[in-house]
């Protein structure tokens, strides 16, 4: 980390002309648009002396770019098909606003003669298929041969860096830079929420007073089913489950669940909601359960750490690398194990205080700034390829 810094020290009054790929910014996947959104942000923020040129879906030409700054331009750019986008129109634009480095969201181009990395996010689909529909598997099969074409790769854990290396979308570890993920600083325990806010999204909502909360896109990956199952299995069989999320593909038949474990009097569905409320909703839970059979990172649980909301999250996959002793852990396919912890917090005052606070101290880790610092440090070192 001391040598990095220093890399970026020497180099710290050369200016740069970085391309970002962020067609996803204001469209794509919630966790993509997230890493998106807030990466940009603190990057603009630590590094104006460099010019940034920002690749936008053409649908969104209506849409306001936050930023405004000198240094920042923005372009639209067809962007009906992902992969054909990265790899024929992007460089085609890349050339004419004269980048220097390009940053790629998952494919790199092989049309391409200048510096560039790829954000690999996980690449679950590779140890997982049975979680991912046909489309989705074909629309991922490019990458095992165009990951290796960018000069670094990136990953947010070490979980996805070992995956990377070892379907060989590169040959060489220390090509892998882990940019690990942020938690916005909005994301915070109830007692710093406005009490006025809190009770009208409380109502808005049709928030009950407690309740046990997941958070995340609806899919059989997610691993809902074994959370209602579980619910069946608490000794306190009044306390409601919050689900926020939409369908994705692959979604369980939801509605014929809660109608074969009687459990709809239990379960609030609130859909999509604003990142404002969804702040609210996290810091007003009794507790949060992830039972995600894979995450890539997983930034739902460490958002719930942040807003002093004990979490009960899987021990699979990158999870107990972002969560650490955060967290209370379960067996995914196993719903008396999700029961069981959940239960463990709902009895005990000693340990549901311990894992509150030891939560929001792990949350403090994770930084959107030093996610940037990262990044920043990845993009001087694909500049300084042999």
């Amino acid at each position: 980390m001391v040598r990095l810094i220093s890399l970026y020290r020497q180099t710290k009054n050369e200016h740069m002309k970085i391309g970002i790929d962020a067609k996803w910014y204001f469209n794509g996947p919630v966790s993509t648009r997230t890493v998106l959104q807030n990466l940009l942000r603190a990057a603009f923020e630590l590094y104006p002396e460099h010019e940034w040129v920002i690749f936008l879906d053409e649908k969104d030409k209506d849409r306001e770019f936050p930023f405004t700054q000198k240094n920042i331009t923005v372009q639209y750019v067809w962007a009906g098909i992902n992969q054909l986008s990265n790899v024929f129109v992007l460089p085609r634009h890349m050339r004419k606003q004269q980048v220097e480095v390009m940053v790629f969201q998952t494919y790199p181009s092989f049309r391409t003669s200048i510096p560039s990395i790829a954000f690999i996010h996980d690449v679950l689909f590779r140890d997982f298929p049975q979680f991912f529909s046909g489309k989705e598997r074909l629309y991922f099969w490019p990458l095992s041969w165009l990951a290796p074409k960018a000069d670094r790769l990136i990953a947010t854990t070490l979980y996805v860096k070992s995956t990377l290396l070892k379907y060989k979308y590169t040959k060489r570890a220390d090509n892998i830079d882990i940019v690990p993920l942020g938690v916005d600083e909005r994301y915070k325990p109830l007692e710093q929420h406005d009490p006025i806010q809190v009770a009208n999204i409380q109502k808005q909502l049709g928030l009950p007073d407690s309740y046990i909360l997941y958070v995340g896109r609806l899919n059989v990956r997610k691993n809902i089913e074994n959370l209602l199952r579980a619910l069946n299995l608490l000794k306190d069989q009044q306390i409601p489950l919050v689900i926020v999320g939409k369908e994705d593909s692959k979604a369980p038949d939801l509605v014929q669940l809660l109608a074969d474990r009687q459990l709809k009097e239990r379960i609030v569905f609130t859909g999509g909601i604003s990142d404002e409320a969804l702040q609210v909703v996290y810091a007003k839970a009794k507790l949060f359960c992830f039972p995600s059979f894979a995450e890539g990172f997983g930034l739902p649980p460490l958002e719930a750490l942040a807003s002093g909301t004990p979490v009960v999250v899987s021990n699979s996959t990158s999870l107990p690398e972002v969560c650490g002793d955060a967290a209370l852990y379960i067996d995914p396919s196993d719903p008396k194990s999700i029961a069981s912890a959940i239960n463990a917090l709902l009895d005990d005052p000693v340990l549901y205080a311990q894992k509150r606070q030891s939560g929001i101290i792990r949350a403090k880790e994770f930084q959107w700034k030093e996610s940037a610092q990262q990044f920043m440090n990845s993009i001087l070192k694909a500049t300084q390829r042999n």
